[in-house]
């Protein structure tokens, strides 16, 4: 008695199916590489409100927000003459360059787009740089500098 195994690909055909196999496997990393962040969107801090005690001047890293894909939300601080105080927190991700900041939510209040920088000097994602809404945040000449607290091993939990 003979039994056929539906599970191995026949002689000849083999070659064909580890092409087709591969193909699958790189397809799949392509989708997996390009997810979107939703960065923009509308998200919930978990933090109190503290009534304007802080005069704006404290940014909240929240995380895990599950309305992000990212799993983080952010409320930037003010920065010289921008208000925000009537500006609703938003999802951000981890970023390396401006160009990771793109791919933003339909729905972003967002008008000026996001910009790729060092959105806290302290707690957990201390020194770590973030999608911010350019709307909040007062570039400089030649761009954002690192902050001296990022370039000082052991002054933040994620400089080694």
């Amino acid at each position: 008695m003979k039994f056929v195994s539906r599970l191995i690909p026949p002689a000849g055909g083999s070659a064909r199916g580890a092409f087709l196999m591969a193909m699958g496997v790189l397809a799949l990393g392509f989708v997996a590489a390009c997810q979107d962040n939703h960065i923009g969107r509308p998200c919930l801090t978990n933090a109190p409100a503290d009534a304007g005690a802080s005069g704006g001047a404290i940014t909240v890293v929240s995380s895990p927000a599950l309305q992000c894909p990212s799993r983080i939300c952010l409320l930037p601080a003010a920065q010289g003459s921008v208000d925000v105080s009537n500006e609703p927190a938003f999802c951000s991700a981890p970023c390396s360059t401006d160009d990771d900041c793109s791919d933003t939510d339909p729905g972003t209040k967002c008008q000026k787009g996001f910009v790729c920088t060092w959105a806290t000097t302290s707690g957990p994602f201390c020194c770590e740089k973030l999608c911010v809404c350019h709307d909040f945040v007062n570039e400089p000449m030649g761009g954002f500098l690192e902050p001296d607290t990022c370039t000082h091993p052991g002054s933040c939990q994620n400089v080694m």
